[in-house]
């Protein structure tokens, strides 16, 4: 499907917003070469950083600031990228990655820390688990378009494939963003909560969880349904094309049905 097609509309008008909110911070780093995969590299090391941390100390605490400084690397490698022109394929996929590793990783801890009784417990049990799930879904998911992409495109070497399945096809919409942001803080918030004995955060954290949850069910929907809008899209353009002969449109129709 055409770039413009799959984004649909809110998700170019918000990476425009936030690459125009953080010009000015981010646009001197253009003199860094590669800046903005130094920063996206740096979250994995904060992100082993702050396992190594937890094994050795055991210290809550410290994994907040960890985090919170990991997530930062997530927030302004994207638009140090877009802003100075150097979005690369290895920069998108470590991107991805080490979000989730980054939630994974959360979703351990505050399983680790939550009480196994109380209503509030099993409460925040059943949403870090749903969670988890959830982001399974969603790496599924991109796993399965990336095989119907290659299909499309088999006489292409795997290396130009990848670099043009990770550049043009594979596309992080405003939706997938705003669950991220919302995972991350309300994750945070109820960490927060536990290492400082605040129920305060606790509660604040819980329901930005379940709001998260609630936009993860958006977003899974939206790539389960974004397949057969590609498919609608390839049926418009062969009836668009100067195929004349019936038969051939309609079998290539029933190919594409059955992918």
């Amino acid at each position: 499907m055409a770039d413009k097609e799959r984004e649909g509309y809110w998700t170019p008008l918000e990476k425009m917003a936030r690459a125009h909110l953080l010009w000015p911070l981010t646009r001197p780093l253009g003199i860094i070469p590669q800046a903005a995969n130094i920063l996206t590299v740096t979250g994995f090391f904060i992100l082993v950083a702050a396992i190594i941390d937890f094994y050795y100390r055991r210290q809550l605490e410290r994994q907040i600031w960890f985090l919170t400084f990991a997530w930062l690397t997530d927030f302004f490698d994207g638009p140090i990228a877009r802003n100075n022109n150097s979005v690369t394929a290895f920069g998108t996929a470590a991107d991805h990655t080490r979000d989730y590793f980054l939630g994974f990783w959360m979703i351990f801890l505050s399983l680790h820390f939550t009480p196994s009784v109380g209503n509030f417990a099993i409460l925040m049990h059943w949403i870090f688990l749903l969670s988890f799930f959830g982001s399974l879904g969603i790496m599924c998911e991109f796993w399965l378009y990336s095989r119907a992409k290659r299909r499309e495109r088999k006489a292409q070497p795997y290396s130009i494939f990848l670099k043009e399945f990770l550049l043009n096809d594979l596309v992080t919409s405003a939706t997938a963003r705003g669950h991220t942001f919302v995972f991350a803080a309300g994750d945070i918030f109820y960490i927060a909560g536990i290492a400082w004995e605040k129920d305060f955060y606790k509660v604040i954290g819980a329901i930005l969880l379940v709001l998260q949850l609630v936009i993860l069910g958006f977003y899974l929907h939206e790539l389960w349904w974004q397949k057969y809008e590609d498919r609608i899209y390839k049926i418009r353009k062969a009836l668009q094309s100067k195929i004349k002969d019936p038969e051939e449109i309609l079998q290539r129709i029933k190919e594409w049905i059955k992918e």
